[in-house]
């Protein structure tokens, strides 16, 4: 807008706005004007006025500075604000290691281990948690009554198959599921058990990694996204999976690994070769499922997302069912206990942050919602569905409360103050 054109009436006075807005702000305005005659050029000024013009400059600045004795102040901000820019107070926390895990410990914070802190920058924090931890000196939880449960439960797992232990951690928005199973990662990495860790199913089933569709199966496979899960998966249990050897010789499209290699090269040929890298992640599922030295933990968030249609569609357009898509088939296969490891577990939290990933069927089966007469449900999905178990997380005790509570207030500067005031 050309404000340079525009007046307003006070008083019966003309006033013009260039009394009111910055010089800056009108050179910013595009003002478009019409022109007539011939344009004069621009005269250019010598090079050794304008240095002329600058010494003048500065040397009457330094006159008035001199004459009027002006210092260089701190902002009017900072003198009115000084707790803003006081760094914040170090809190010391202690490694939440295993046997922190206590009921002696509940609402304290603790701090991941350094150690462990690189193998979830492999897998990555789930997203809201991220933000959260951005705000951190470093990433922590509080050690809740559930988090104590819930590690007993996959202690005694570590005996068992993981077809008698299939959990879904459910509860309210913001009770703490993704919190919950990111302490479940940490005490079976620190164990050491084998962690396949899927941190926002979102990202399997959103279209946004390649697939394409196998004519022998009829399902569609996501290369590229297997790749990447292997390659996760090698990073973080590298040092475990050299010991575990194939029992026996495959043929990955060109490639043929033989009987007693390490399960380590056929998570190679999968890396490097994106067209056979869901055939070396699946069987290489079977393999270490095999493996009796170490438990394996299978951990989904926001699981419900395999269990609602996914935004990939078919050849028709249509939608695809979670099944239809080879790698989320493949993980449901273990929920639904169809397919097992020898020893360990499985477990998935629900969210209900992403709207259009909650699972009617899913919460049907886990009895959070009633089925209506008038509905029918995917059976397909509902296969799926068989045997989990709830595992409810409420909100936060008082004294969980108190102690996350606590540790902001120790942390926070501006807190401090105000408590010595």
């Amino acid at each position: 807008m050309a404000f340079r054109h525009f007046y307003f009436k006070t008083l019966n006075k003309q006033i013009s706005l260039n009394h009111y807005i910055q010089p800056s702000l009108l050179s910013t305005c595009l003002i478009v004007q019409k022109r007539t005659g011939t344009a004069k050029p621009k005269i250019k000024k010598s090079a050794a006025k304008t240095q002329k013009n600058k010494g003048f400059l500065k040397k009457n600045l330094l006159k008035k500075s001199v004459n009027e004795d002006v210092e260089p102040t701190l902002s009017t901000s900072f003198t009115k604000n000084k707790e803003l820019y006081l760094p914040p107070p170090v809190v010391v926390l202690e490694e939440m290691l295993p046997e922190v895990y206590a009921e002696e410990n509940i609402g304290k914070i603790y701090r991941f281990p350094p150690e462990i802190i690189p193998k979830f920058e492999i897998f990555k924090f789930p997203p809201i948690l991220e933000q959260e931890f951005s705000t951190l000196p470093y990433p922590s939880l509080a050690i809740r009554q559930s988090s104590i449960q819930l590690t007993k439960l996959i202690e005694n797992a570590s005996q068992k198959s993981s077809a008698e232990t299939r959990i879904i951690l459910s509860g309210e928005m913001g009770v703490g599921k993704s919190a919950l199973l990111l302490q479940t990662v940490n005490y079976a990495l620190c164990k050491p058990w084998i962690v396949i860790y899927i941190p926002f199913a979102i990202k399997l089933v959103n279209s946004s990694y390649p697939y394409i569709k196998n004519k022998i199966t009829n399902e569609f496979v996501q290369p590229t996204i297997s790749a990447e899960l292997l390659k996760q998966i090698k990073a973080v249990n590298g040092k475990l999976l050299q010991d575990i050897t194939l029992t026996r010789d495959y043929k990955l499209n060109k490639h043929i690994i033989k009987s007693n290699s390490p399960v380590i090269g056929l998570m190679d040929i999968g890396i490097k070769d994106v067209s056979c890298a869901f055939q070396a992640f699946e069987i290489f599922l079977d393999e270490i499922g095999k493996n009796v030295n170490y438990p394996i933990l299978l951990a989904v968030d926001v699981v419900n997302a395999f269990y609602t249609s996914t935004e990939y569609t078919d050849v028709d357009d249509t939608y695809l069912d979670p099944d239809r898509l080879s790698l989320p088939r493949t993980i449901l296969d273990y929920f639904a206990g169809k397919r097992d490891f020898t020893y360990g577990a499985v477990i998935g939290a629900l969210s209900l942050c992403y709207k259009p990933y909650i699972s009617k069927p899913l919460n049907i089966a886990l009895g959070l919602s009633t089925p209506s007469p008038w509905k029918q449900y995917p059976q397909n999905i509902l296969n799926y569905t068989v045997g989990l178990q709830r595992f409810d997380i409420p909100n936060y005790s008082q004294t969980e409360a108190k102690g996350v509570l606590d540790y902001y207030c120790d942390g926070s500067s501006i807190l401090q103050l105000k408590l010595q005031e």
